[in-house]
């Protein structure tokens, strides 16, 4: 079976080089904002702002995520999120309150000379447990963080931010530019998360500058800690990348990580992302993600990658349909291969409310280490809907 669907994605990969378009690797694959647009606006109110401006910089807004997931078994006592463990975002059967989410700061342009300013997001509900981090609501003293049982909170981004013609800096806790998805809800056309998040770091503390070589391509470099807001000082590591955007069509962003922990144990940690989207034609959108986490700890040695792909067909102004198939190899803390199919449709009757039903299937090659119905299950049908409100 895995020759047959890598088969399939090298088919997929010749068909990249045709027609892809414009990412914006921080905000998620697809901005909910305008799905019908050519190259989707990621709803920048200062682009059209006269450069040295400051009407438009400063801002304040937020969103609210709230809905129901169910699977085929129930809630049960097997692992933390019960029948859930593997849809990160949807922590069990019932209704649920993702996000409620807060975002202040002014944006920069340094078109005119040095501009700076910066971000901080709060976040609170079902899914803020992601972007906690340790050395911030995670601590010695509390390490299970700001929150109990279903619902924590916690400062999703915090960090300044300074640009001057076409160097760009941040410094502080951001949202690490890793997988297929944003945390932020508005960001992503589904209700669940990609499989690859589960292999890569949601958050991360430290500074990276980038440079805009040109109207096509950028590149990334800095120091960063995956998911640490500098736990002690015996975290380090480094972040370098790329984004190429190759024609009006394709987009090709590459990120990697180093970084080595020595707070527990001598640990080695190596990330990477390879994200490349393209618009076939107005209506049809499609995006291919690989994820890879190597981790060497003393003499032991593991690994987890994952694919992650979607097509989003926009029939009109208001509806959309999507379609999802990812695959996650985990030998780190599974030991299992793990595969996911999913089917979704967005419905946005206006600019601030968009609905977003799903029903998904998984299944797992180890079902004694992560599955379903208390591990006695390798696969599982579930479904839910979400409302997210934006303010």
């Amino acid at each position: 079976m895995r020759k047959t669907i890598f088969g399939y994605l090298g088919a997929a990969a010749v068909a990249f080089a045709l027609q892809f378009t414009t990412a914006d690797v921080q905000a998620g694959i697809f901005n909910i904002c305008n799905p019908c647009d050519e190259v989707c606006n990621p709803c920048d109110d200062t682009c059209d702002v006269a450069c040295g401006s400051g009407a438009g910089k400063w801002f304040v807004n937020g969103h609210l995520e709230a809905g129901f997931y169910a699977n085929e078994y129930g809630r049960t006592c097997a692992g933390t999120h019960g029948n859930s463990d593997l849809l990160m975002n949807t922590r069990h059967t019932g209704v649920q309150g993702n996000q409620l989410y807060l975002s202040a700061g002014k944006k920069v342009d340094g078109r005119c000379g040095l501009d700076v300013g910066g971000t901080i997001d709060a976040t609170w509900g079902a899914d803020a447990w992601l972007v906690q981090s340790r050395g911030l609501e995670r601590t010695a003293k509390d390490p299970h963080g700001w929150g109990s049982r279903d619902y924590y909170g916690a400062i999703a981004q915090a960090y300044i931010e300074a640009e001057y013609g076409r160097w760009n800096v941040k410094a502080g806790k951001f949202f690490a530019p890793f997988g297929s998805c944003s945390y932020k809800s508005t960001d992503n056309f589904f209700y669940s998360w990609a499989s690859t998040e589960m292999i890569a770091p949601q958050t991360a503390g430290g500074a990276y500058a980038t440079y805009k070589v040109n109207n096509q391509l950028s590149v990334m470099s800095g120091w960063i800690t995956p998911g640490e807001i500098g736990y002690g000082t015996k975290y380090n590591g480094g972040l370098g990348g790329v984004n190429w955007q190759a024609t009006s069509r394709l987009n090709v962003f590459y990120v990697f990580a180093y970084a080595e922990n020595n707070y527990v144990a001598s640990t080695e940690e190596f990330y990477h992302t390879l994200l490349t989207t393209f618009q076939y034609s107005k209506r049809l959108k499609f995006a291919f993600d690989w994820t890879v986490l190597n981790v060497k700890q003393g003499n032991r040695t593991a690994a987890g990658y994952g694919i992650n792909n979607e097509i989003i067909y926009c029939l009109n102004k208001d509806w959309s349909l999507g379609g999802r198939f990812g695959f996650v190899s985990d030998n780190f803390m599974t030991g299992s291969e793990w595969y996911t199919v999913a089917l979704g449709m967005n419905w946005t009757p206006t600019q601030w409310l968009t609905v977003k039903p799903e029903i998904r299937y998984d299944w797992t090659t180890n079902p004694g280490v992560t599955a379903f119905n208390q591990y006695s299950n390798k696969d599982q049908f579930s479904g839910g809907m979400s409302a997210v409100v934006k303010f």
